[in-house]
């Protein structure tokens, strides 16, 4: 009898911390999807706008210069086609210059120096630009025009080159690990934003002041105005914090070290006339230890560097002005940037749930084989419906879904002390030579076979990444590649609940619940 009394005391008083647990193990797994989730992602937009503002402006550079291209091409290149994708591409051969450096300077020097100075670079080169002497204005100095030209847009090359790698890692490494893949599309949402308004500003201008008007002066305006938001984002940077950067494994990192330093303490006097191999460091480590993920982020960008750059913009002075008018084409490529921005956030809340690899192979796929399809129909009918469906529709998915992630999953493949460094050596050569040649290339492939040949190229860029996605999926199931450095889970396929659970443990409140959750369940 006192034995069944005294269980009967234990059971009572163990079923309500037993409920109590149930409760907070509840309210733990899902207070990601339903109460801190969209919290999160508001806060880190409140402390971070002026980097998505700065980078906004990157971009925005980017589509003005595709869009006012035939104006640009008639005041320094004497109209020649090649001409004017060839000033294009000055920026993408220079990029890979100003990720290494800003890169570097990132890496060692912190992440807020690095995209100050990308900012500066890249306010002085977008305005200096639309105020350079050309053919229709100032043609005295028409020569020094072109030669300034150069320089600027090799600046403007540099400084983009290291703002979206200091970026990137910036936004990886304080976001939440629940929201890693919302909070860095983020940056993509910037990128359409730029181009839906710079295509709706240049067609009302054109349609405003007329075509000879843009040739003179008009094609000018898009640039100079950039002065004021990109002062204004500079004054934001500069109020920025530096935060020190966070790897799943750093807590790891952090304790091998001081086992090490205690180690080499006890035992400095018996080694120190022994000369110890010292494992390399910086640019070559990045070479020697992680170059099968600098090709897996060279390969794996490779169709997102074409679907940002060459279907929205070249295919409209290719195949659709000469149909529609510029006027008209610009609403084309506005049509794109508009379905790619509500596509993005719908990736990167889908990369939070079935991993970035996941969504990068989905758009990856979806651009392989529609590509080529898409682009015959509009060589064979162009038109504004063909535009809009094809452009629009079909081409502005494929960019919003996998732009959206590639920053995250080439973030991913380094550890913080390299990452800036890894995006340099891997998204910013792809960028700059797949996605920035991609307009010449597709001219050359137009006078061989304009019916087939660049559509082809588009699905053939497109089926690189997937086969890379795959061969790297291969390798890390093989153990042969880490190819997560912040979140392991959800990486390709949807993962438990509780898995979010263990992988957020560096956040306040996750870790609160879950050492509450463990000292009940052992009393």
């Amino acid at each position: 009898q006192e034995l069944r009394l005294k269980t009967q005391s234990s059971t009572e008083h163990c079923t309500p911390m037993m409920t109590e647990a149930r409760e907070l193990t509840g309210a733990a797994l899902e207070s990601p999807g339903e109460q801190r989730y969209v919290k999160d992602i508001m806060k880190l937009l409140v402390t971070t706008w002026p980097l998505l503002l700065g980078n906004t402006l990157e971009w925005y550079e980017f589509g003005v210069y595709g869009y006012v291209e035939k104006e640009i091409a008639s005041n320094f290149f004497d109209s020649s086609e090649v001409g004017g994708w060839m000033g294009y591409a000055i920026t993408f051969a220079a990029r890979p210059i100003g990720g290494f450096l800003l890169g570097w300077i990132a890496d060692n020097w912190g992440r807020k120096l690095s995209v100050n100075l990308s900012l500066g670079g890249m306010i002085i080169a977008t305005v200096g630009q639309g105020l350079l002497p050309g053919k229709h204005f100032g043609a005295e100095f028409k020569t020094l025009g072109l030669v300034l030209l150069i320089i600027t847009r090799a600046l403007q090359g540099m400084s983009a080159g290291g703002e979206i790698g200091a970026i990137s890692c910036y936004l990886v490494e304080i976001s939440s690990i629940k929201t890693l893949g919302m909070s860095v599309c983020m940056i993509s949402c910037g990128s359409q934003i730029a181009w839906a308004f710079a295509s709706a500003f240049l067609a009302y201008l054109s349609e405003a002041i007329g075509p000879e008007a843009m040739l003179v002066w008009g094609w000018r305006i898009p640039f100079v105005i950039c002065i004021f938001p990109g002062l204004l984002a500079l004054w934001g940077r500069k109020r920025l914090q530096e935060d020190e950067p966070i790897d799943e494994d750093s807590g790891a990192a952090r304790s091998d070290a001081s086992t090490e330093a205690e180690a080499g303490e006890s035992s400095s006097t018996s080694t120190s006339n022994t000369v110890q191999d010292e494992e390399p460091t910086g640019c070559l480590e990045l070479i020697t230890k992680y170059w099968p993920n600098l090709l897996i982020g060279f390969f794996g960008t490779v169709a997102t560097a074409t679907m940002w750059f060459v279907p929205p913009f070249w295919t409209l002075t290719a195949i659709l002005e000469e149909h529609l008018g510029s006027s008209d084409a610009l609403w084309v490529g506005n049509s794109a940037q508009l379905v790619g921005l509500a596509i993005t956030p719908v990736a990167g809340w889908l990369t939070d749930k079935f991993g970035v690899a996941w969504t990068l192979l989905v758009g990856a796929t979806f651009f392989t084989f529609t590509a080529l399809p898409v682009y015959v129909i509009l060589f064979q009918y162009p038109g504004t419906w063909t535009g809009y469906v094809g452009i629009g529709v079909f081409y502005g998915a494929a960019q919003g879904f996998s732009g959206a992630v590639i920053y995250l999953f080439v973030a991913e493949l380094f550890p913080a002390k390299l990452r800036c460094q890894g995006i340099a050596a891997s998204y910013n050569l792809a960028v700059s030579y797949i996605g920035g040649f991609g307009s010449l290339i597709c001219t050359g492939l137009f006078d061989i076979s304009p019916e087939i040949a660049p559509g082809a190229y588009f699905s053939a860029t497109g089926l690189t990444t997937v086969i890379t996605l795959l061969c790297a999926l291969f390798l890390q199931r093989r153990g042969s590649v880490k190819l997560t450095h912040r979140r392991s889970t959800p990486y390709f396929g949807c993962s438990e609940p509780a898995d979010l659970l263990a992988a957020d443990g560096q956040k306040e409140s996750g870790h609160v619940a879950q050492t509450k959750l463990s000292g009940e369940v052992e009393v």
